[in-house]
Parts: C-alpha cells; structure tokens; sequence
C-alpha cells in the first residue's frame, strides 16, 4: 500500500469513529443488551393504576397501616425481593420454585415449590410484565373491572389477595372522591436493581 491509500484509510476510519460518538454520545452503548427478567430484583414499591390516575405505597408508608409496625415495610421488601435464575428457577423472600415466562414476554408464571394456596396446592402465581427496562420491573395483578352495580367481583379467595393488594395504594394514597371515582384497577408490584 501506499502512503496515500494509507493515509485515506486513516482519514475514513477516524471519520467514522467521530460519526459514530456524535450519534451516540460518548456514554451511549450503540448497542444496548436486552432488558432481561435474570437476576436479583429488590422491592420499590405497591402500586394501584386506575382508570383515573396511579398510585404508589413506597416501604416507609406501610408503618402509617393501622395496626403496622415501623419494621412492616421491611418485612414486605424482603418477601418481595425476587431473583430469577437462567436454570427456571426463582427465589422470592422465604419462597422459591420454578418460573416461566410466555413467548412474548408479557406473562410470567411462578410456581411455588414452597408456598401452598387456599385449596393446599402448590401456589401458582401468574403476573403481567407491564415495565421491563434493564433496571425497573413491574408486575401486574389481575385487573379488576366494577359491574353495572359499581362493585369490583373477587370470584376466588386468590382473587381477593389481588383485589386486597391490588387497592392497598389507592386506599392510603387516594382520596376519598378518587376512590369512589375508580371503574377499574389493577395491582403492581415495582421493582428495582
């Protein structure tokens, strides 16, 4: 080669390297991994989203729950403190088992090896994937609609842990116009690497 290719080489590479941080920025990753459920995960926080507004009980608030101790907070994050394992399995506070997710993601189920439901069995948990980013997770419980009568059915004694957590927010972050405004709900658990 000679010296004038070579040096039109240099020119075109550092010319590229330059385009390269001007479209990223000098701390982007042009290419970013996937955001991925694998890994540990510490509480955030309860939500409730309505068809009005969100609401969102952080650890400190649980201590303002009549009958709640200052140390409920804490007992909350560490029972919703979840690792998901690239082996299918989780670990969830004293908890653990098997975890699947659907094709598209939006579904995860877990399958309790420790805890038992209502009805004996081996619990079965299945949450919607509303938020995965690579550092926040949130989990949906089961959305509630109210019928003709303004009242929310909680077919299940399951149900009713969802219904009962999933308005845990609304009923100490709302007020009481807004609570009586809501036609439909939905529980989140947050959380955060």
């Amino acid at each position: 080669m000679n010296k004038i290719t070579l040096f039109l080489l240099l020119v075109i590479s550092t010319i590229s390297l330059v385009s390269c941080e001007e479209k990223f920025g000098p701390d982007v990753d042009p290419t970013p991994a996937a955001a991925t459920i694998i890994g540990k995960w510490s509480f955030k926080s309860l939500g409730t989203i309505t068809n009005k507004k969100s609401y969102e009980m952080l650890p400190a608030d649980f201590s303002k729950i009549p009958g709640a101790t200052s140390s409920s907070g804490d007992s909350i994050s560490r029972a919703l403190t979840y690792e998901f394992k690239t082996d299918s399995t989780y670990i969830a506070g004293n908890d653990s088992g098997k975890w699947k997710s659907s094709s598209d993601g939006k579904t995860i189920v877990l399958t309790s090896k420790v805890s038992r439901g209502f009805d004996g069995k081996l619990q079965v948990l299945t949450f919607s994937v509303l938020n995965l980013t690579k550092n926040e997770l949130m989990f949906g419980l089961k959305k509630f609609v109210a019928d003709a009568n303004g009242k929310f059915e909680d077919g299940s004694f399951e149900d009713l842990f969802d219904l009962l957590l999933g308005t845990l927010a609304l009923q100490y972050k709302g007020t009481e116009q807004e609570i009586k405004e809501v036609t439909s709900f939905q529980g989140t658990i947050n959380l955060k690497r």
